[in-house]
């Protein structure tokens, strides 16, 4: 299950639901925050700004040990039981070395099927029926996941480096080697 259920249910307990959406962001509730996120050189960042689709911006995480990624988490739920539940809109920004389209190259019947597309001029595939786009942009693997595969797709159409004001049309071009799992780290 993704990250996000966790960090729900841990940001409900934090009472993230009165203050501004930016004062929420702050590195003092989760240990990484907003002005990390635009400090952040190990690999380039994407998010979707502010608001996306009707969602805030309420979190930004960062997780550095069994997986290496940022979380820019939009919205909130309301967890019916102790097992929480997934934000309706979540984009996790991965260094291609570690996740990138390649790793879905399998015999393995376990392993998810990619239903290959071009978004916003790079290479990526949409898994569980649309709920979660991978793309594959620069140096970086942007992970959409969310409620429908319409939100999914307009959240994509908002992403944006971290700290530009607009999304452009076209992302950036994957780095020679960040596709077919060739890039180092």
């Amino acid at each position: 299950m993704r990250l996000a259920v966790a960090l729900t249910v841990l940001g409900s307990a934090l009472g993230l639901g009165g203050a501004s959406p930016l004062d929420r962001l702050q590195p003092a509730q989760h240990g990484f925050g907003l002005q990390d996120a635009l400090a952040f050189t190990e690999f380039p960042l994407f998010d979707a700004g502010e608001r996306v689709d009707g969602l805030p911006l309420t979190a930004v995480l960062r997780r550095d040990d069994t997986a290496d990624f940022v979380s820019f988490v939009y919205g909130d739920c309301t967890a019916a039981d102790d097992a929480g539940c997934p934000p309706p809109l979540e984009i996790q920004v991965w260094p291609a070395c570690l996740r990138n389209l390649h790793l879905y190259d399998s015999a393995n019947a376990e392993a998810p099927v990619p239903e290959p597309t071009i978004v916003r001029g790079v290479p990526g595939a949409f898994f569980e029926d649309g709920l979660r786009l991978e793309l594959q942009a620069s140096r970086s693997t942007i992970v959409v996941f969310g409620n429908s595969r319409e939100r999914v797709l307009r959240a994509a159409g908002a992403l944006r480096e971290v700290g530009t004001p607009a999304p452009g049309t076209r992302l950036p071009a994957p780095v020679p080697g960040a596709v077919d799992g060739a890039l180092s780290c």
